[in-house]
């Protein structure tokens, strides 16, 4: 009987231990935290237990920054529209602690992210004008308590990847033009 004990405590320790320094967020929920028609829907953040602390809304930028109260972790999430079609999502993760901060860091190549030595960020481009990228801000103090942090990056860039309406309808004398040259 004793060892069954023993092997419950244990049991509720390793649980006890393994909530409180895992991290909540994985890089699936950033994908899934942000839609620009629904800026005011968080069900994402809301679902894992964060709360809304505050929220700056303009025409062209959104930020929100959520806490979660047993786990002390912060997010602060900021979303740029430039008008054109271009998005940007930048998502800073603030963790507690060394053990959560590592344990993030060790799922990130699970989902194709690539390390660059030379831009010092983890990144997982999408296009040539779209991606995602991870960077390791490490070790930051808020309120006298230190912190680790990681920030995501998410970037659609809509500029050249449809071409505006004056070159579909001149591309037919672009080439008559190009082909006149070429004979010269």
């Amino acid at each position: 009987m004793t060892t069954v004990k023993q092997n419950l405590c244990i049991l509720i320790l390793m649980v006890f231990v393994n909530s409180s320094f895992a991290q909540t967020l994985k890089i699936s929920d950033f994908r899934k935290t942000f839609n620009y028609d629904k800026s005011t829907d968080y069900k994402q953040f809301v679902s894992k237990g964060f709360i809304l602390l505050r929220d700056t809304i303009s025409t062209k930028q959104k930020k929100f920054k959520f806490h979660k109260q047993n786990t002390n972790e912060i997010i602060e999430l900021t979303f740029i529209e430039d008008g054109e079609g271009s998005e940007y999502l930048s998502i800073l993760y603030i963790l507690p602690n060394e053990l959560a901060y590592k344990n993030f860091i060790a799922k990130i190549p699970t989902y194709k992210f690539k390390y660059s030595k030379r831009n010092t960020r983890y990144q997982l481009p999408t296009s040539s004008y779209s991606g995602e990228n991870i960077y390791l801000n490490g070790l930051m103090q808020i309120n006298e308590k230190k912190y680790y942090a990681i920030k995501y990056e998410s970037y659609k860039d809509k500029a050249l990847s449809v071409p505006p309406d004056f070159f579909r309808t001149n591309s037919i004398n672009d080439s008559i033009i190009k082909s006149k040259l070429d004979k010269k």
